[in-house]
């Protein structure tokens, strides 16, 4: 419970913060930035001290690229089909295509699980959302949007990303243990992320959208809150994945689109007032729908 109303306190400190002026407008890019450079490589590190080395945590870090396979097909279908323009498409296939499976996805299953379930969420983002944007959703994007790809730019971007590095690093602390305060730092590090994160998704709620984006809205977050994660849980009860860690994976799937995503789309003038509408109301409606998913996807 005290999770939960952290997550709400601190999306609405954003709101009103953003209301209120006090920041600057790019505020929220610089929180992201701290997140990413600072408190997600500790996140890592602190969670992946322990996690057990089993296909079934790994069998977890598919979901995202099943997913995108997904979003990927249904919006350029509907770009064919002229039902949207090609750089509405690339801009829903990113937001609805990809979860928020740190920034928000650890706190929420955090606080509707309990923080045993935290590695897979980790294994989830670093294995699969993240090295899924690293090498496919960039270099295809890029692609579509110019018809040039870059296999030295992919590389030089997954290597460098600081993430990685801790993910790289955690294995590593796998064999050769760090003294007991590497984890120790890394544990007080780690727990900026979700209250920065939150706040960060607070500074760009922009309800005021949606009638300008009414009928992308609806197709992206359709697909994104309902239809994604319908369909991994199919998929995965399918395959009969571990019941305990399944309730993880479709939860990530029903998460808001990803914020670093969404920077990338935006970075790539992919219609990015949509983008960030996708964000602003994604990601808070997610935290309501999480909830539903908790009921239905036992």
């Amino acid at each position: 419970m005290t999770v939960l109303i952290l997550i709400i306190a601190c999306f609405l400190a954003g709101v009103v913060l953003r209301r209120l002026k006090v920041f600057p407008e790019n505020a929220h890019t610089v929180l992201n930035t701290f997140i990413i450079y600072v408190s997600l490589p500790a996140l890592v590190i602190k969670s992946l001290r322990l996690i057990p080395m089993t296909p079934a945590y790994f069998s977890a870090a598919l979901m995202p690229w099943i997913m995108f396979l997904l979003a990927a097909m249904l919006f350029l279908a509907l770009e064919r089909f002229k039902v949207i323009n090609r750089t509405t498409a690339l801009a829903l296939m990113i937001t609805a295509g990809l979860s928020n499976t740190s920034f928000v996805g650890i706190p929420v299953i955090e606080a509707l699980y309990g923080k045993q379930y935290i590695p897979v969420a980790v294994i989830i983002d670093q294995m699969g959302t993240f090295l899924l944007v690293a090498l496919v959703v960039i270099p295809l994007v890029d692609f579509l949007r110019i018809g040039e790809f870059s296999l030295r730019v992919a590389a030089r971007n997954l290597l460098l990303f600081p993430p990685f590095i801790a993910l790289l690093l955690a294995f590593v602390f796998q064999v050769f243990r760090p003294v007991e305060t590497v984890y120790a730092v890394a544990e007080r590090i780690a727990e900026t992320l979700a209250p920065l994160a939150l706040v960060s998704v607070g500074l760009q709620w922009a309800p005021g959208k949606v009638k300008e984006f009414g009928k992308e809205l609806a197709l992206g977050l359709t697909f994104k809150l309902i239809l994604a994660p319908a369909i991994i849980y199919a998929f995965y009860a399918a395959a009969k994945y571990n019941a305990d860690l399944r309730k993880i994976v479709v939860l990530e799937a029903a998460m808001g689109p990803m914020i670093t995503g969404g920077i990338i789309a935006m970075q790539r003038n992919l219609n990015p007032p949509l983008v960030a509408a996708m964000l602003s109301i994604g990601i808070p409606l997610s935290l309501l729908t999480s909830l539903v998913v908790k009921l239905l996807f036992r």
